[in-house]
């Protein structure tokens, strides 16, 4: 199958944030309008670079870049020994603990930057992980500069995303779950799963997902989130939410 590139432009990426956003909570409107200035700087190169069929075209979402548009800084510290903190953002000014060979050092968060465990950066099979990482402590800054009232300062945000058995449990912590809400939005929008599921042959929906059962669909939905740079367990969790995934057996097996 023949292969051509698509992207879209820094400025489209801040106007999908915005109308995201918008949907998101009604009032971000006004709020928005302090990013105008970052959207402005940036310049209209690409921010992503998909494959897609001769004819057809989709686009992925890249957190560094959308990062950049907002104006936060990204950098890829050791932020744990077991691996257990995958990122770490705040919204003021603080210390935070990093690891530089094996010992224990302090970090100077200025309230505009975010940290990725570096061990998600270095390798490619933690590709999705790490741009939902990512993508999660994004949303945290929004919310925080979008509703600034609403939310406490100072605390120090850890983000472990292992999907487990668990995943549907009661919510608990209502802060990373709007964050995780806002990231599962920018990063995995409902016309780009679409698209793709279109050009992966699963068509608008799927019944059963299965690795057991419904190999082929199995395959194809593996195409589908390496394509939109999510990690499988994020894509199937998010596709349920829009009632594109009926049964997801991923994990029940």
């Amino acid at each position: 199958m023949d292969f051509e590139t698509t992207s879209l432009s820094g400025s489209q990426l801040f106007q999908q944030l915005k109308s995201t956003l918008a949907q998101y909570a009604p009032d971000y409107a006004q709020e928005a309008r302090q990013y105008e200035q970052a959207k402005d700087s940036l310049p209209d190169s690409t921010y992503s670079d998909a494959y897609v069929p001769k004819n057809h075209m989709f686009y992925t979402v890249e957190p560094e870049l959308l990062a950049e548009v907002l104006g936060i800084a990204v950098d890829y510290q050791m932020l744990s020994l077991d691996g257990s903190i995958l990122g770490v953002t705040s919204p003021d000014e603080q210390m935070v603990f990093v690891f530089y060979d094996n010992e224990e050092c302090y970090y100077y968060l200025d309230g505009y930057t975010v940290l990725v465990d570096c061990r998600l950066r270095d390798s490619e099979k933690l590709v999705g992980r790490k741009n939902y990482t990512l993508a999660h402590e994004i949303a945290h800054q929004v919310l925080y500069k979008a509703f600034p009232n609403a939310y406490h300062s100072a605390n120090r945000l850890t983000c472990d995303y292992r999907r487990t058995r668990n995943s549907h449990k009661k919510i608990s912590n209502w802060v990373e779950w709007q964050a995780d809400a806002l990231t599962a939005a920018l990063l995995m929008p409902k016309n780009a799963i679409l698209d793709v599921m279109f050009l992966t042959g699963l068509g608008e929906h799927i019944g059963t997902l299965s690795k057991k059962y419904t190999p082929n669909k199995y395959e194809s939905f593996c195409r589908l989130a390496e394509a939109l740079g999510a990690s499988k367990s994020a894509l199937s969790f998010r596709m349920e939410q829009l009632g594109l995934l009926d049964r997801n057996l991923l994990y029940k097996q």
